[in-house]
């Protein structure tokens, strides 16, 4: 029966191996897993394992992770998601050092946690995305070809308008600075390639936007 469990225990093992084999995505986790996976099949009788098993179950559980993140950062790397791929690089570094999961997966949420924060920091510049129709409106109201009795109404609107996308703005930066101390839009970030591929115009008409954009809001 002892025979029976340790055949049993290497075969699982092997197959823990071989699951991340010739997977080019999962390097780390194949080279923790063989190392496991050798340990294991090296056992004469199965309570041979508890010396030789060491840490290794948790290297592979820390190789997993340093394999996730270096697909993250690939995908972000291709995307040019300068600000999200700080996170990945961060965790990445804690894994060279780290041999325990239990000690690392902590660190892994607190760096998500604070680069959450710079992500929504980054992406509340894209007010100026949400603001782009209004911006087309005022241009409408400023220009409209209308009687001269229609006029004025016609710059009252514009200025309505030019009013609400500046009070948007100031809340915003208002409740930004909550969260990063001196928090400013700055619409140029749109032109930012994470940023400025949401935007399905010519670099000409994003230009001469954010130069309106910029006029209203006083930057």
């Amino acid at each position: 029966m002892a025979d029976n469990f340790l055949q049993e225990y290497k075969e699982y093992y092997s197959v823990r191996a071989e699951k991340y084999a010739d997977n080019p995505n999962y390097p780390n986790s194949y080279k923790a897993e063989k190392a496991l996976s050798d340990a294991m099949q090296s056992c004469a009788v199965l309570e041979e394992f508890r010396d030789k098993i060491g840490n290794l179950n948790e290297l592979c559980a820390v190789a997993l992770v340093k394999d996730e993140y270096l697909m993250e950062k690939a995908h972000f790397t291709k995307h040019q998601e300068t600000v999200r791929i700080k996170a990945s690089e961060q965790v990445l570094q804690k894994t060279e050092t780290s041999t325990e999961v239990m000690e690392l997966m902590p660190a892994v949420t607190e760096i998500e946690n604070a680069n959450s924060i710079k992500i929504s920091m980054d992406e509340a510049h894209r007010e100026f995305q949400s603001d782009w129709d209004l911006v087309d409106e005022i241009t409408i109201y400023e220009n409209a070809v209308v009687p001269d009795n229609y006029k004025q109404k016609m710059m009252q609107s514009a200025q309505k308008t030019k009013d609400s996308i500046i009070s948007g703005v100031n809340s915003l930066e208002k409740n930004n600075t909550e969260w990063q101390a001196g928090w400013r839009l700055n619409p140029e970030i749109n032109m930012e390639y994470r940023h400025r591929n949401l935007l399905p115009y010519s670099d000409e008409h994003i230009t001469e936007q954010l130069a309106k954009y910029k006029s209203i809001i006083n930057r």
